[in-house]
């Protein structure tokens, strides 16, 4: 048998514990497997329930977790691998290149490559070398995910901010980015914004541009946002980048005060104190505090977290309900309906048109929405 122990603060293995017990006080080991699977952080837990010692731990169960950890390591470092190779080919051929999420989180937040799941790549770009790259990642065997011509991808280059590849029967993911999320979705860290306080980090001896840790957090808490934070493991990211990095909190909060994204930021910085003990500042705390409307956008993410070891998807209301009630001034929620209009993908792919006809796409935008 194995013990956990007591963290310094409380871990993401502490919660699913909690979460996990029976009316009899008892621990379903197999409910809290199925948990941190749901949430992308078996490697996670399965290192804070190996190093600590509060509770017992079945044998079995830890195999099992270690069996997936395990696992996760090795698809990390050739999926790390993959990440280093494709940079190097897009500083051949002169394109600058930022590491986003992926193995650069996990070093810069976890500082180890096998504690964060991850199952694709993501490489931020300017937009003037997007077609440039895509050219090298079809040259290198991948392919869009979804069948769209080259007018299509030029298409959404102006509605959207990434374009998905793959290989190897998906088996390689590569999200090519030239925003963070698309400026009507988020007016921070994207354009030029991007480019202006990067770092370098060596990533397995290859020297790799990626976000300065207070971008990052920025960048985290928008993308945690654009999906309601449906899972645990990006509010862990929230709260190991919190705790392992210094970070100018006066700047983040001025900077926040002064975007449509304030209470997006504010949000993830709640959410990552009030489940997971991050370390936030005082007047941090005070800003959140101040925020009223907060406190029940994250009673509702945690609903949604612990309500069964399976992923419910949200409904379109929700989705909406959420997104109007995360943005604070009229602007900010009329540039959000904006952006709904705005063609996807999916969009792109169910018909294809002409590009004289292209502005059709926003004419059945419409319809596609409130037929879902």
């Amino acid at each position: 048998m194995n013990k956990i122990g007591v963290h310094p603060r409380k871990s993401a293995a502490d919660l699913l514990l909690s979460n996990a017990r029976t009316a009899g006080d008892e621990v379903d080991w197999e409910y809290l497997f199925l948990l941190a699977r749901r949430h992308s952080i078996v490697p996670l837990v399965y290192v804070q329930l190996e190093r600590h010692a509060s509770d017992v731990v079945p044998n079995d169960v830890l195999s099992k977790f270690k069996q997936h950890y395990v696992e996760n390591s090795a698809r990390n470092t050739l999926l790390t691998a993959e990440l280093c190779r494709l940079i190097n080919l897009f500083r051949d051929a002169g394109i600058d290149a930022i590491a986003y999420k992926g193995p650069a989180l996990a070093l810069v937040a976890y500082g180890d490559l096998a504690l964060r799941r991850f199952i694709d790549l993501d490489v931020i770009v300017k937009k003037t070398d997007v077609l440039k790259a895509r050219e090298i990642l079809l040259n290198e065997g991948y392919t869009p995910s979804k069948s769209l011509s080259l007018s299509q991808q030029e298409l959404l280059l102006r509605t959207q901010h990434n374009l998905q590849f793959s290989r190897e029967h998906h088996r390689l993911i590569i999200e090519l980015h030239w925003e963070v999320a698309p400026h009507l979705f988020a007016s921070t860290v994207n354009g030029e914004r991007l480019w202006q306080d990067l770092v370098t980090i060596d990533l397995n001896g290859t020297p790799v541009k990626t976000f300065s840790p207070e971008d990052l957090l920025f960048s985290l808490c928008v993308h945690g946002s654009r999906h309601l934070w449906e899972r645990l493991g990006w509010i862990c990211d929230v709260a190991e980048l919190i705790t392992r990095q210094p970070l100018d909190w006066p700047t983040l909060l001025e900077r926040a005060a002064s975007t449509d994204t304030e209470r997006m930021f504010l949000l993830g910085i709640h959410l990552a104190e009030r489940l997971l003990d991050a370390p936030v500042p005082a007047e941090v705390k005070q800003r959140c505090d101040s925020d009223l409307r907060l406190s029940s956008l994250a009673d509702n993410i945690i609903d949604h977290l612990f309500n069964g070891p399976t992923h419910v998807p949200a409904t379109s209301r929700e989705i909406f309900k959420y997104n109007i009630g995360v943005r604070k001034t009229l602007g900010a929620r009329a540039r959000y309906l904006l952006y709904m209009f705005r063609p996807t993908d999916s969009d792109l792919g169910s018909r294809s048109l002409p590009p004289s006809l292209s502005f059709a796409y926003y004419l059945t935008r419409p319809f596609r929405l409130f037929r879902r």
